[in-house]
């Protein structure tokens, strides 16, 4: 196979992967599972949200502390959604420079997410990338930590960079509610 071809290869499935498409999660909690296409920067991904207050999981598939958070909290989606709150998800993957380590991390992240039926958008990061160090530098002060949750207030401006996990079920709605007008 050429050069030419694998490229064009690679970045049709990463196009594929990376298209908006709405799917339904398993029979017993069919949720919206959202993914989002590509942009260029974390302003531009809240700017498609604008109006709306966004609450963020920044996570990773390698993370553990991150998976754990994804069990079900059905008072806290009850919450967001009789709230209009959005639940942005951006998965933090390593960066692979070769085309099947990358397919294969897109499919991983994937299969999480449908997994755990994480109704919400989602958008997928490489460690390393442009987009990547604007998180860190807007929301992580320069350094990498998982899982970090955040809320965005509906001018797309980050209000809080340190927002309760979703396991402090009570304590996260409370934050929130100081948002909502």
């Amino acid at each position: 196979m050429s050069r030419l071809s694998i490229l064009i290869s690679l970045f049709l499935s990463v196009a594929s992967l990376n298209l908006s498409y709405a799917q339904q999660g398993n029979k017993q909690n069919s949720s919206k599972i959202i993914y989002l296409a590509k942009v260029n920067s974390l302003d531009e991904l809240f700017g498609k949200f604008k109006g709306q207050l966004i609450y963020t999981d920044f996570w990773a598939s390698w993370c553990s502390s991150c998976l754990e958070e994804f069990k079900p909290q059905p008072e806290l989606d009850s919450f967001l959604k009789f709230n209009n709150i959005v639940r942005l998800y951006i998965a933090l993957e390593r960066q692979e420079n070769d085309s099947a380590l990358q397919q294969k991390s897109m499919e991983k992240w994937k299969g999480l997410v449908e997994k755990h039926n994480l109704a919400g958008y989602h958008y997928y990061v490489q460690l390393k990338s442009d987009f990547f160090k604007g998180i860190t530098e807007k929301i992580m002060k320069g350094k990498l930590s998982l899982p970090r949750f955040s809320i965005i207030d509906r001018n797309g401006i980050i209000s809080d960079r340190d927002a309760r996990y979703p396991s402090n079920v009570k304590g996260l709605i409370k934050q929130l509610s100081a948002y909502i007008e």
